[in-house]
C-alpha cells in the first residue's frame, strides 16, 4: 500500500513538472516578444501598462502570473523531481564574480536533492574577468599545467588555457597537481576556494549575464566554458537566455526554480559520445 501511494506521488510530481516546466520555461522563452522581463521578478500591473496596447499588458500580467504558480509548484516539489538523477556523482561548482549567491546556492541545493556528492566550489574574482589582468592569468596557468593536461595551440585566449587547465585540474589531476593550480590563482587573486575542492566528475558555471552581449568579458567567459568542456562534463547555468557554447550544456533562467531544475537535470545526461559507445 505505501509502495502505491509513493508511486502515485512521483507520478504526480512528474505530472506537475511537466507542466510547471513548460509553463515556467516557455513563458520565459516568449517573454522578450513582450514588454517587461519575467525572469527573476514579477512585473507588476503598472508597470506592465507602459506596453504599447491594453491586450499585451494584460497578457504579461497573466504570463506573469503562471510563472509565479509554476514556480511555486517546482519549489515544493523540485527535490522530488530531480532525487537520485545525481547518486554519487561528485559536482564542483564554479560561478562568476557578478553571479548570485542565491543562484548559487540554490543550484547547489537542487544537486544535493539530486544525490550529488560536493566537491567544493570556487568563485571567479573580477580580476579573473579584467583585460589587464590577462598576461598575468596565462602566465599562472602556463607555469602551474597540471601532469598530463596540454593547452591549445589555435586558441591562445586566456579564458581558453584557464579553463583547459581548470578543466584538468578539477578532474583528472593528481592531489598535489591540484592543490598546486587553485593555491597559485588563488594567491595571484584569480580565484577563490570555497571548501576542500575534490575530484570532480561534472561542472556547472552559475553565472549572471556574463554570456550575454560582446565584448572581453563575454569573449573569455565564452571560452572558459569551452575550455573546461574539453576535459569535462560542463554545465553554464546563467540569468536570462541560455548561452549558445559548442560542447557545453548551458540553460538559462537560473534565478528561477524552473531552471536550477533544468540545469540539475542537464548535469544528469549523459554525454552524446558516452552514448553511442554503449
Amino acid at each position: 500500500m505505501g509502495q502505491a501511494t509513493r508511486g502515485t506521488g512521483l507520478v504526480a510530481a512528474g505530472i506537475g513538472w511537466g507542466i510547471a516546466a513548460g509553463v515556467a520555461l516557455g513563458t520565459l522563452l516568449i517573454a522578450p516578444a513582450i514588454d517587461g522581463s519575467l525572469g527573476g521578478e514579477s512585473v507588476t500591473a503598472s508597470e506592465a501598462g507602459q506596453g504599447e496596447s491594453e491586450a499585451e499588458s494584460g497578457e504579461l500580467v497573466r504570463a506573469n502570473g503562471r510563472v509565479d504558480e509554476a514556480n511555486t509548484l517546482l519549489a515544493q516539489h523540485g527535490d522530488a523531481i530531480v532525487s537520485g538523477v545525481l547518486d554519487g556523482v561528485a559536482v564542483t561548482m564554479i560561478r562568476t564574480a557578478t553571479a548570485s549567491e542565491e543562484d548559487a546556492a540554490g543550484v547547489r541545493w537542487m544537486a544535493n536533492a539530486a544525490g550529488a556528492a560536493n566537491s567544493g566550489g570556487i568563485r571567479l574574482t573580477e580580476k579573473f574577468f579584467e583585460r589587464d589582468a590577462a598576461d598575468e592569468l596565462s602566465s599562472v596557468i602556463a607555469n602551474t599545467l597540471p601532469a598530463g593536461a596540454t593547452l591549445s595551440v589555435d586558441n591562445l585566449g586566456p579564458g581558453t588555457h584557464a579553463g583547459e587547465s581548470l578543466g584538468a585540474t578539477l578532474t583528472t589531476a593528481s592531489d598535489e597537481d591540484r592543490a598546486l593550480v587553485l593555491e597559485a590563482l588563488t594567491q595571484a587573486g584569480f580565484i577563490e576556494v570555497n571548501g576542500e575542492v575534490g575530484v570532480a566528475d561534472v561542472i556547472v558555471v552559475v553565472a549572471a549575464d556574463e554570456f550575454e552581449g560582446e565584448g572581453f568579458t563575454t569573449q573569455l567567459v565564452g571560452d572558459f566554458a569551452q575550455g573546461l568542456a574539453s576535459n569535462a562534463r560542463t554545465v553554464v547555468a546563467a540569468q536570462g537566455a541560455a548561452p549558445a557554447l559548442d560542447g557545453v550544456g548551458s540553460q538559462g533562467n537560473v534565478d528561477t526554480e524552473a531552471g536550477r531544475v533544468q540545469a540539475v537535470l542537464l548535469l544528469a545526461e549523459e554525454p552524446a559520445e558516452d552514448a553511442a559507445e554503449e
